[in-house]
């Protein structure tokens, strides 16, 4: 369906680069977990692993500390061929950790540790020029607006992206328990993004209504709110829902033997930004995202919905993550 030319466009993450400490028995909290799988994770960092092993180049921004967990980190980001020239290490603060527990309904809990720590610490000097150049796409996540200084460095990263006119992908998760400030800000990175990614929980939140809502509801209000060229909707077993200016379209999901959700909606990301630099190559911009029809949204979107499917089939996300050939096998199965 789609060939693999890995000059063609360049995605810029920036973010979470952390070790995740996956609990393996579901139902277990903090107190009573007692066996835990160890991966790499992070927003950032498992959307530029997705878009490597599918063959699109990715260079990532972010903050490890120097410790053994930095290390392990660094040396897995470099054997995935992503650019890791703009990857920092923090001196002062230990690298990120977070613990993730799976919930009896299959939803997720996530408790970050130590607090603060190196991911963020990632400081707007730390945001050069060069680390946007030739890029087509930056990826942001609103879990980088929690805490400063690493909220100003993604705004600095988004200012410049859109100054040499990047298109903006932009996940909107986010820890609703914080405060109003951090929310506002990143309301106003929400209105700034050309492709805009929320999953169930996140759209009934950002959307200000009912979580019993239909979907379709919640999705014209959320865009209508923020007007992205388009809104995706990971739906989970689902699939996703996709609305533009131009209509909205469903995208199927896929049948696998499912272990886990971690990462899957970072797979669907990857998927879809990979599948759009196929369709568009170097016109790839804001305004060619615009002009696409339903019909390649669909396309970009079920082959998002391909990679997610496909992450769910092993524990943690950088485990699974697939590659070009593995997601064709599951496309044309």
């Amino acid at each position: 369906m789609f060939t693999c030319d890995p000059a063609r466009m360049t995605v810029v993450t920036i973010g979470e680069v952390v070790v995740d400490w996956l609990a393996t028995e579901a139902g277990k909290g903090f107190t009573n977990a007692r066996s835990f799988y160890r991966c790499l994770g992070g927003n950032a960092s498992n959307v530029a692993i997705g878009l490597s092993r599918l063959g699109t180049r990715t260079r990532l921004i972010g903050k490890v500390g120097n410790d053994l967990h930095g290390h392990y980190l660094r040396e897995i980001l470099q054997s995935e061929g992503i650019d890791l020239r703009f990857l920092k290490t923090e001196a002062d603060y230990p690298t990120a950790q977070c613990y993730v527990f799976t919930e009896d309904d299959g939803e997720h809990s996530f408790y970050n540790w130590p607090r603060p720590h190196a991911a963020q610490m990632l400081r707007p000097a730390d945001v050069a020029e060069e680390a946007l150049a030739n890029a087509a796409f930056l990826h942001a996540t609103g879990i980088s607006y929690t805490l400063n200084p690493r909220k100003s460095a993604v705004q600095r990263a988004i200012e410049l992206a859109l100054e040499r006119g990047l298109a903006l992908s932009f996940d909107a998760g986010f820890p609703t328990g914080e405060d109003s400030e951090a929310q506002q800000a990143l309301e106003s990175a929400l209105a700034l993004a050309h492709i805009l990614k929320v999953n169930r929980r996140e759209l009934a939140f950002w959307s200000g209504g009912s979580a019993d809502d239909p979907i379709e509801d919640q999705a014209a209000r959320l865009f209508a709110k923020y007007q992205p060229v388009v809104l995706a909707v990971t739906l989970g077993a689902d699939g996703a829902y996709l609305l533009t200016g131009k209509g909205s379209v469903r995208c199927l999901p896929f049948s696998v033997a499912s272990l886990g959700g971690v990462g899957a909606g970072d797979g669907f990301i990857a998927g879809m930004l990979h599948a759009l630099g196929q369709q568009l190559g170097d016109r790839l911009t804001a305004e060619t995202l615009s002009r696409l029809e339903t019909s390649e949204w669909e396309r970009a979107g079920l082959y998002g919905n391909a990679v997610g499917a496909l992450v769910t089939t092993r524990i943690g996300a950088c485990e699974a993550l697939p590659t070009a050939s593995q997601v064709e096998e599951l496309l044309n199965g």
